[in-house]
């Protein structure tokens, strides 16, 4: 089977990681309802271009996804689980980005108080449907961080990241802000790298094949 699509797939994964990290940087900031309302106000601008960056990361991730497979072609059972789990939750991202332009709109332009807010935000069917698709995309880097641990087929700490990530998720929240954004700067170290290596890998292999 050809894999002529691999640095298209790598350079996916690549700027894809990129736009989640600026997504997320760029997403602003507050505390409790009312202070969340006061910053969509004051900065709806910047909300709009996190939800764009979420938008793209979620088509970019979702097409860099088959990298993993060129790096894990001896697993393939791992890597279609961890890839079909990534892809899952990489897919829900582009729904969280709708949600953030949504909301956006909701409180420009049809303002809602901060006990509707909590009334939506406590929807378990809106909770459900987030909650899968984030542990979906904690799962899938889980498995895919775990597999190239194991196989060596990435720099030690590239798979140590994308382990850690997932881990690290169920305490986010009490997190201080430098300290969220350390740990998804990281998660895009680790994610550029594993487009990095795989593409290097692919290209040493028509000299590899003439050495032998």
């Amino acid at each position: 089977m050809t894999d002529r699509w691999l640095p298209w797939t790598a350079a996916a994964l690549a700027t894809g990681a990129t736009a989640l990290v600026m997504g997320a940087m760029s997403l602003p900031t507050s505390s409790g309802g009312a202070g969340l309302l006061r910053t969509v106000e004051a900065q709806p601008d910047q909300w709009l271009m996190a939800a764009a960056a979420f938008l793209y990361a979620a088509f970019a991730l979702t097409v860099g996804i088959p990298t993993f497979f060129h790096l894990l072609h001896h697993r393939p059972r791992i890597a279609v689980l961890g890839s079909a789990l990534l892809a899952f939750g990489t897919i829900g991202m582009a729904g969280y980005a709708a949600l953030l332009i949504l909301f956006r709109a909701m409180v420009l332009h049809a303002p809602i108080t901060t006990v509707e807010l909590a009334a939506v935000s406590d929807d378990l069917g809106l909770r459900g449907f987030v909650g899968a698709f984030v542990v979906a995309f904690g799962l899938g880097l889980l498995v895919l961080g775990l597999a190239l641990l194991l196989t060596r087929v990435v720099a030690r700490w590239m798979a140590v990241l994308l382990v850690a990530y997932p881990i690290g998720m169920p305490f986010a929240d009490a997190l201080p802000d430098w300290a969220r954004t350390a740990q998804v700067l990281m998660l895009g170290a680790a994610l550029i790298g594993v487009a990095l290596s795989a593409n290097a890998a692919w290209a040493a292999r028509p000299r590899l094949q003439a050495l032998r």
